[in-house]
C-alpha cells in the first residue's frame, strides 16, 4: 500500500513538474493553427521530394555517430564500455525524451551509464555537461560564419543584433569557464575540500570524477578528436536542413540552413511537451518568414524537419530497447538511480 501511494505521489510531481510544458507546447499548436493556413500547409508536405528526404535521414544517422563517438571520448578510457553500447543508450535516452515527460530520456541516460564497468555518475554528468559546451560553441562558431552571408531583410536587423549579444555573452561565459578551468580542477581535488567533507567519500569521489570529466575536453590527446566529430555531428545537422529545404523547394543558402539548427535548438530548451512539439515548429516557421519563404511553406518544412529528427531515432530507440529487454519503467529508472549512487558510494 506504501508503495502504491508513493508511485501516485511520484506520478502527480512529474505530472505537476511537466504543466509548463504543456502549456508552451498547446500555445504555439493554437499559435500556428490560428495564424497559418493549413491546406496549402499539407499541399506542400505532400509535394516533398522522397530522395532529399531519404538523404536528410542517412545524415541523421551519421551525425548521431559522429555524437556517439563523441561521448565516448569525454568518458573514462579505461572503462570497457565500447561505443556500439553506448550508441543504444543514447537513442533509448532519445524515445524516452520523445515519449514521456521530465525528460525522462536523459534520466535513463545517466542511470544505464552509471552502472557501466569504470564510470562514475560524476563521469556521466561531466560528459553531457561537455556536450553541451561543445555544441553551445560549435553552433556559435557556426552562425559567426554564416552570419555575413545571411539574406537578412532591413526590418529584422534588430533581432539579428539581438543574436549577436547572446553571442556575445556565450563567447564571455565560455573564456571565463576556460580562465578558471585549472582553479576548479584544483578545488575538486584539493585537501581543503576533503577535510570540509571528511564523512562523504562519495561526494569526493563524484567531485574529482566530474572535474576529471571536464578536463577530458580539453586533453591534448583528445582535444582534436573531440571537437573534430563535434564538427562532423554538428555539419550533419545542418546539411538535413539544406536537404528538407531542397525538398520542399525552398530556395535558400545554406547559411540559413545553419540558422534553423541554431534557432530550433536554442528552443528546445525552453519548456515543452515531449518531443519540443509546438516550439520546434514555431522556431523553425519564424526563422524562414525573414526570407521570404511563405507561411505555409516553412510550417510544412517545420513539420517535416520534426518528423524527420523524432521518428527515425524514436523507431532505433524502440527496437533496441525491445531487443535488450531493458525495464525503463518511471519506478524502474528511480532504481537504476539509487543502485549508481549506492555503487559510487560503494566505490
Amino acid at each position: 500500500m506504501a508503495r502504491c501511494t508513493q508511485r501516485v505521489r511520484a506520478v502527480i510531481r512529474s505530472l505537476a513538474s511537466s504543466a509548463p510544458g504543456f502549456a508552451v507546447t498547446a500555445i504555439s499548436v493554437v499559435l500556428l493553427w490560428q495564424v497559418i493556413p493549413w491546406t496549402p500547409t499539407v499541399t506542400s508536405l505532400r509535394a516533398a521530394d522522397p530522395v532529399f528526404v531519404g538523404l536528410a535521414v542517412l545524415c541523421l544517422v551519421a551525425s548521431l555517430i559522429a555524437k556517439t563517438v563523441r561521448w565516448r571520448l569525454l568518458l573514462p578510457e579505461a572503462s570497457p564500455v565500447t561505443t556500439p553500447r553506448l550508441y543504444r543508450i543514447l537513442h533509448i535516452s532519445f524515445l524516452l525524451n520523445n515519449v514521456l515527460p521530465a525528460r525522462l530520456g536523459d534520466v535513463a541516460r545517466v542511470a544505464m551509464t552509471s552502472r557501466q564497468p569504470g564510470i562514475r555518475l560524476g563521469h556521466v554528468l561531466s560528459s553531457m555537461l561537455t556536450e553541451r559546451v561543445t555544441d553551445t560553441v560549435t553552433l556559435m562558431l557556426c552562425f559567426l560564419a554564416v552570419a555575413p552571408f545571411l539574406p537578412v531583410p532591413a526590418r529584422y536587423e534588430g533581432l539579428k543584433t539581438a543574436a549577436w549579444v547572446v553571442i556575445a555573452g556565450l563567447a564571455v561565459t565560455s573564456a571565463v569557464a576556460g580562465v578558471f578551468r585549472d582553479r576548479l580542477n584544483a578545488v575538486a581535488h584539493s585537501e581543503r575540500l576533503r577535510r570540509r567533507l571528511p564523512a562523504n567519500r562519495r561526494i569526493r569521489a563524484e567531485a574529482a570524477s566530474f572535474a576529471d570529466g571536464v578536463a577530458r575536453l580539453f586533453a591534448r590527446d583528445r582535444v582534436v578528436h573531440i571537437w573534430g566529430w563535434s564538427w562532423t555531428a554538428w555539419v550533419g545537422a545542418f546539411a538535413i536542413n539544406y536537404l528538407l529545404m531542397r525538398a520542399l523547394n525552398i530556395d535558400a543558402p545554406f547559411a540559413v540552413a545553419v540558422l534553423l539548427t541554431c534557432t530550433t535548438n536554442l528552443a528546445m530548451l525552453l519548456p515543452s511537451s515531449p518531443g519540443a512539439i509546438g516550439v520546434f515548429h514555431v522556431a523553425a516557421t519564424a526563422s524562414l518568414l525573414p526570407f521570404g519563404v511563405p507561411e505555409a511553406r516553412a510550417l510544412s518544412f517545420a513539420i517535416l524537419a520534426h518528423l524527420v529528427n523524432v521518428v527515425p531515432v524514436s523507431l532505433i530507440g524502440a527496437a533496441l530497447l525491445l531487443a535488450g529487454h531493458e525495464r525503463l519503467s518511471p519506478w524502474a529508472l528511480r532504481r537504476e538511480a539509487e543502485l549508481a549512487t549506492q555503487r559510487t558510494s560503494d566505490g
